[in-house]
């Protein structure tokens, strides 16, 4: 296997500490951002989730998890994303580590991190809500849109960025989502956008590194064990460079580039000396596109029956899956 010669590491930042009731973590050096205001962007969040519409934020996107917004609405000058709620600062902090140890170990694989910072709002409720911030990125730049402007080539350097990264982070214990809309490709150095959710395991494998009763509350509570099982298993897919590539490869059929496919099932066979089959990746999608759909109609039915008895729902839900687009 090819070193990850077209990789390289980001910077680092000293911590900074703004208040009472936000904290900034260690993270990735965010270049000449403003403050965040932390309260304004919560309180907007809050009022799109009661109101149930996006209507007056600005969406660059969004994904399975969370939703990506510039900020501030009026004048965008960065990207925000949030993380729901955690019921104590505790869990935030613990969850913000887990996020500074994945950093560091990108950087130690040799790949390149998008600047970002991690900011902690303490509300009055007692719960801690985390939001990534980070500069907008150039759209063009996102690896499913270079390969939606290129030709379909064998062994584009954008897919061999990322297969070698998948080999270089992958571990029994550390699962790394690296679907190309995760990425930032300049020509020269593909750079990991993405990182509202950790894919690492204590050594059994069982349980994440932070408590995921932040993620789980957006479900029904009957079906909230059931749910950590089955997402945690996920996670497993993502443990081996084969797995996690698979995983990317079932992602261009979702983002129509099906073109793509062969060419980076053929990169990866080369890359990693394994034997990926288009089969895999076509049932990986075809799960996927079932599974996710069904996620979101219990997300929608559990925020129903909170403000119906009165209670507050905590997540702005997309009003389709990535793969109803």
């Amino acid at each position: 296997m090819a070193p990850c010669s077209r990789l390289r590491p980001s910077t680092r930042s000293e911590p900074a500490h703004h208040g009472r009731r936000s904290t900034l973590a260690i993270t990735v050096s965010t270049p000449d951002l403003p403050e965040l205001d932390l309260h304004a962007v919560e309180s907007a969040v809050a009022e799109a989730i009661r109101r149930r519409t996006t209507e007056g934020l600005r969406v660059l996107g969004h994904g399975e998890i969370s939703l990506v917004l510039a900020w501030p609405s009026t004048q965008p000058v960065m990207a925000v994303k949030r993380v729901p709620p955690f019921r104590t600062p505790g869990a935030a902090q613990q969850y913000t580590t887990v996020c500074e140890q994945f950093f560091d170990l990108l950087r130690g694989a040799e790949v390149a991190v998008w600047p970002t910072t991690l900011h902690t709002h303490e509300r009055s409720d007692g719960r801690a809500v985390v939001y990534h911030r980070q500069p907008i990125a150039d759209a063009t730049l996102l690896g499913t849109n270079v390969l939606r402007a290129t030709a379909p080539i064998d062994d584009h350097p954008l897919l061999i960025a990322i297969a070698d990264a998948a080999a270089a982070v992958c571990s029994p214990t550390v699962g790394f989502d690296c679907q190309a809309a995760n990425w930032l490709w300049d020509g020269t150095t593909a750079t990991q956008l993405d990182f509202t959710s950790p894919f690492t395991l204590l050594p059994s494998r069982k349980e994440l590194t932070y408590d995921p009763r932040a993620f789980l509350q957006e479900y029904p509570v009957v079906v909230r064990p059931y749910l950590k099982r089955e997402f945690t298993s996920l996670i497993h897919r993502y443990t081996t460079a084969e797995g996690a590539l698979a995983d990317m490869v079932a992602n261009l059929f979702k983002e129509g580039l099906e073109p793509w496919v062969d060419p980076a099932i053929g990169t990866i066979n080369r890359r990693l000396g394994v034997n990926l089959e288009r089969s895999t990746a076509q049932r990986m999608f075809d799960e996927d596109r079932r599974l996710m759909p069904l996620v979101l109609k219990l997300k929608k039915t559990h925020r129903w029956w909170l403000t119906r008895t009165g209670r507050r729902y905590e997540q702005l839900l997309p009003m389709a899956t990535t793969y109803g687009r």
